[in-house]
């Protein structure tokens, strides 16, 4: 399994993450795109061949998290998809592996006594919304980039079902996040496990009730037996500081991911 680290604030360039990865022994690298300079207009600019040899490490996307590629209005919708489709096409020409995405409860009414959720109320139109998605990101994926579905501690079931909509695709597999399925009170784990084969990357950071991104050993979680119970490909060290990256070493190390 490659081990790789996420794009962090207190880095001002893909090469400042490519050499501080590199620095530490890990494989890769998972760009943001919420970052200013990992928008795909900059991204698109980057030399990663050059930075590939120069450090031996890769690169994955974690797409934009405003995505919100199921919105009713076509122009909205297109715009962004064609974001997505611009990141596939990237990590494409670029040897990325994989695109990290988050799916959107999209917008509610607050009514007296609960939230109605349009995507759930329209469901037929959001569900083919996100068929559209899937065949057009999957017809430009193709085999060369997996994109994966990361769970935030969502419980709607109309989320659940588009999911299992976009995993009726190959393209199309899963991130489980295990801090924040732990914070979330394990609200993913029934969801998740049944489709565990489909799970090949994983976000991994401690935590402590609700305080997500915590060093490896910081928190409360019994990470090594969450573990065991997946085979990904790839996992992402999602702690969110260089200083508690390099906290996170010794337990990365006594557990031989490193």
């Amino acid at each position: 399994m490659d081990l790789g680290i996420p794009t962090l604030v207190e880095m001002k360039s893909v090469e400042d993450a490519a050499a501080f990865a590199s620095s530490l022994g890990f494989s890769f690298v998972e760009l943001n795109m919420n970052l200013p300079w990992c928008t795909i207009e900059n991204l698109q600019k980057t030399d990663f061949r050059t930075l590939t040899s120069r450090y031996n490490i890769y690169f994955t996307i974690h797409a934009d998290e405003n995505l919100f590629f199921c919105d009713f209005s076509e122009r909205v919708a297109k715009a962004h998809t064609q974001n997505m489709l611009d990141a596939i096409e990237l990590a494409s020409k670029n040897g990325m592996p994989l695109i990290n995405f988050h799916m959107s409860r999209g917008v509610y009414f607050t009514l007296p006594g609960e939230r109605v959720f349009l995507f759930d109320k329209y469901r037929d139109v959001y569900l083919d919304k996100l068929l559209r998605f899937r065949d057009i990101c999957a017809a430009s994926a193709k085999n060369d980039v997996m994109l994966c579905v990361e769970n935030t501690g969502i419980r709607e079931d109309f989320v659940w079902q588009g999911i299992d909509l976009l995993l009726d695709s190959p393209s199309f597999a899963l991130t489980w996040d295990l801090g924040h399925d732990y914070s979330a009170g394990l609200c993913d784990t029934p969801q998740l496990m049944p489709l565990k084969e489909r799970i090949c990357h994983i976000h991994l950071h401690d935590a402590e009730g609700k305080d997500c991104h915590l060093p490896l050993g910081n928190g409360k979680m019994d990470i090594g037996s969450m573990l065991s119970c997946v085979s990904p490909r790839r996992m992402v060290l999602e702690v969110k500081t260089l200083n508690g990256i390099r906290q996170s070493m010794p337990w990365l190390k006594k557990n031989h991911y490193l």
